[in-house]
């Protein structure tokens, strides 16, 4: 016969989920900020681009625009080339993290392990601590 699982591991399961709800909300929302703001770039290009020779000031809106929405298109490229292969597509220089992953952990331990749990940088952190007077208080 099994036994039920302890009531502290539903607890936490529950906020885990609910902390994991939170953060996807909030991813969705995120993208879809931006997503409304590069559309809302392209729609006042083409309106200024359009209008452009009736008002010449337009011009300027229209430069703007275009410089916003390629920017906005050269960052999107830029942080999902970094996780994954955009549009499926086998470019080159994608996908960086997921391939790299074993290499970059192996690095980021190295350099915690040089710099942060080598004796002398723990000897001057241990030197700055008063532990007669955490141990008065």
């Amino acid at each position: 016969m099994s036994r039920p699982a302890p009531v502290f591991a539903s607890v936490v399961s529950v906020r885990f989920d609910a902390d994991a709800d939170a953060k996807l909300s909030a991813l969705r929302r995120t993208k879809f900020v931006a997503a409304a703001a590069l559309a809302f770039c392209v729609l006042v290009f083409a309106v200024a681009k359009s209008l452009e020779s009736r008002h010449a000031w337009l011009g300027f809106v229209a430069a703007f625009a275009e410089a916003a929405t390629i920017g906005g298109l050269a960052d999107w490229y830029a942080v999902v080339a970094l996780f994954r292969r955009p549009l499926g597509l086998p470019i080159p220089h994608t996908a960086i993290i997921p391939e790299n992953q074993n290499r970059i952990a192996d690095n980021l331990g190295r350099f915690i392990e040089v710099n942060f749990l080598a004796p002398e940088p723990v000897r001057e952190k241990l030197a700055e601590v008063d532990f007669s007077a955490l141990v008065a208080d």
